[in-house]
């Protein structure tokens, strides 16, 4: 730190698409070979780590100049003096673009490719994965046409990201719809699903809301494990948020409880991760939420994009997003 001087070997050099003895040689010089994107949580990382010296992990993608985008995992720890106060870094970094990828692919391909829909009912789906994050989330839903004619939906959010909190979505994913086949009720869904999370998942937490759509008596049955509410679309362009349910998430959560909303014919339920609505500055902002879906329309498909691009533009968003919109269709 006192001389300012920063030294890269060649395989390192190499792993950022630079000749050897291509970089040069500062700080500066490591934060212009960062994504742009990347760059303030990588700062801050250090930062951080240099405020209470000890060891550290940050992740960022390069750009070669060829436009190909690798990502490096950088694991390094703060060296201090005699007095315990930083005199700089020291560490390795790894290529992961790799592993990264198959996390990716994996991610994708447990996301369902075709939605089930019950008689009476529309229902779409989008997901967006993170542009500003190398590792991706475990953000899920899931749709299960129940076999009395009614519709299952569900998504949720696993806490962390990389290749464990995929294997974690997938496990709940794929439990929930095997529960969701021979228990009706969602509270009683959640529940099972909580004691398999608790014995299969060991320190993992989840968060989800599994919902009921019964279009005999135009009803939505719901319980959530601290997810964030649902919102309802009415055909008559008025929206509201539906009570949000006070039960932990999966994994902490003892007991779950149910509440029922009665539909009109043409009514939309939005379903989302909450990496559509946290802000970094304001944190998590439903209102927002609740009046881009009053000016856009409740045909599912359209609902799901009109609110993605309502929410996240063309800005690059720093989490998963899941979006989940089901329609009870208008007679006739």
């Amino acid at each position: 730190m006192a001389s300012g001087v920063t030294t890269w070997d060649s395989r390192l050099e190499e792993m950022h698409g630079l000749p050897p003895g291509g970089f040069g040689g500062t700080f500066a010089d490591w934060v212009a070979v960062l994504h742009p994107d990347d760059r303030e949580t990588c700062i801050a990382t250090v930062n951080d780590a240099l405020a209470a010296p000890g060891p550290y992990i940050l992740r960022h993608r390069t750009t070669w100049r060829d436009g190909s985008v690798h990502m490096i995992e950088c694991r390094g720890t703060v060296l201090v003096d005699h007095d315990g106060q930083p005199t700089g870094t020291t560490g390795v970094a790894i290529d992961v673009t790799s592993r990264e990828r198959l996390v990716d692919t994996l991610q994708q391909a447990l996301l369902p490719r075709a939605l089930p829909v019950a008689p009476g009912t529309a229902v779409a789906a989008r997901y967006r994965p993170a542009e500003t994050n190398t590792e991706m989330g475990g953000d899920w839903y899931a749709v299960v046409a129940l076999p009395d004619g009614c519709l299952g939906v569900a998504i949720g959010d696993v806490a962390g990201h990389g290749l464990d909190a995929v294997a974690d979505m997938a496990a709940a994913r794929f439990s929930l719809r095997a529960l969701a086949l021979t228990e009706r009720r969602p509270e009683v869904v959640l529940d099972r699903l909580n004691q398999v999370v608790r014995v299969f998942e060991g320190d993992t937490m989840i968060t989800a809301l599994y919902g009921v759509l019964d279009p005999s008596d135009n009803t939505w049955t719901y319980a959530s494990a601290g997810h964030v509410p649902a919102v309802l679309c009415r055909s008559d362009g008025t929206t509201r948020l539906l009570d949000e349910c006070l039960d932990p998430p999966l994994g902490i959560a003892t007991g779950f409880s149910a509440r029922q909303e009665v539909l009109t014919p043409g009514d939309t339920l939005l379903l989302y991760t909450d990496g559509l609505v946290e802000r970094r500055v304001q944190g998590i902002d439903l209102d927002w939420l609740r009046r881009a879906c009053e000016q856009g329309p409740t045909e599912p498909e359209s609902l799901c994009d009109h609110v993605l691009d309502a929410l996240l533009g063309d800005s690059a968003n720093t989490d998963d997003v899941a979006v989940v919109a089901v329609n009870l269709c208008q007679s006739g």
